[in-house]
């Protein structure tokens, strides 16, 4: 078994309004990751019964 190399991973996350990017990092990235999923995952619901109909 090879030795595996492990680096400290930082949670991140990069907003980017036009031209505008900002990084954040931590709880924050944590909070605004979070809520990219729950949108999605809306998205895809309203999505789904809107076929259905």
């Amino acid at each position: 078994m090879s030795n595996l190399i492990k680096f400290p991973t930082r949670e991140q996350a990069t907003l980017c309004y036009k031209n505008n990017c900002v990084t954040v990092y931590g709880g924050t990235a944590q909070f605004v990751n979070a809520i990219a999923v729950t949108v999605v995952v809306v998205s895809a619901i309203a999505l789904i019964a809107k076929a259905l109909k």
